[in-house]
């Protein structure tokens, strides 16, 4: 259920960034700059979802090339597509309050890289930013986690989340454009509003944490209902055998 929930709020986050309705990226984060930099620097944007840059058939047979680097002021990640650039993407680290806390913005560039070599999550600068906002808060996130919560407690949020969710019908059904639009833009503030909570009360919202151990039990066999696999005859018995009891 919780990497359902992760995955319905990946989605709908970069739908709404891809409609442009969340703007820059900014986000205060009680941390020094440093910490901040060490916590993005195994950042990877190819663990979003749809594994973005990936799969080479995507990008003209050529495969991207990843890489970051330490800046004067924050950190830059380069995706290339041969000798060309697809797109550089920076984390901006300000410091506030004599550097114990840090203020993260970014900046998305376009290189010169044709369309056809590369791969269609960097080709538009507003479905990478939503990618890399995500991949940004994801580590983010883990940084400024609380101590981990009850399981029980857990499994009871995210449930009644779950619930509440199927009880606005309106957010399911899509009219027209302005209508999925504006359901996106509602969905997107309550799941932000959900995962905030969520990361408040100390429960994972990283796609991790199902709170239950895998079983592994032996159960009776299932009753012979009559079916059976041979050529021109009915697979279900229309007359089965009554249980033995």
């Amino acid at each position: 259920m919780l990497r359902a929930l992760v995955g319905a709020s990946a989605a709908l986050f970069g739908g709404y960034y891809l409609f442009g309705g969340m703007g820059g990226y900014s986000r205060v984060v009680d941390r020094s700059p440093d910490e901040v930099a060490s916590a993005l620097d195994d950042l990877d944007i190819r663990e979003q979802p749809g594994s973005p840059g990936t799969d080479p058939t995507r990008s003209g047979g050529v495969r991207p090339v990843f890489s970051h680097a330490r800046t004067a002021d924050g950190i830059t990640w380069t995706v290339r597509s041969g000798d060309d650039v697809a797109v550089t993407m920076t984390a901006y680290l300000t410091p506030i309050d004599d550097g114990k806390r840090t203020k993260v913005t970014t900046s998305i560039q376009r290189g010169n890289a044709p369309d056809d070599f590369v791969s269609p999550a960097f080709r538009s600068k507003g479905i990478t930013a939503g990618l890399f906002g995500m991949a940004l808060d994801s580590e983010l996130d883990k940084l400024t986690a609380p101590p981990a919560a009850d399981p029980a407690k857990c499994v009871a949020f995210f449930e009644r989340f779950r619930e509440d969710n199927q009880s606005m019908p309106d957010a399911h059904r899509q009219d027209n454009i302005r209508d999925a639009v504006g359901d996106v833009a509602a969905t997107a503030m309550r799941l932000a509003a959900f995962q905030a909570e969520a990361r408040r009360i100390g429960c994972p919202t990283d796609g991790g944490g199902d709170f239950e151990p895998v079983r592994s039990e032996m159960r009776p066999a299932q009753p012979d209902r009559g079916v059976s696999f041979v050529p021109g005859e009915p697979m279900i018995d229309p007359n089965p055998k009554p249980a033995m009891r």
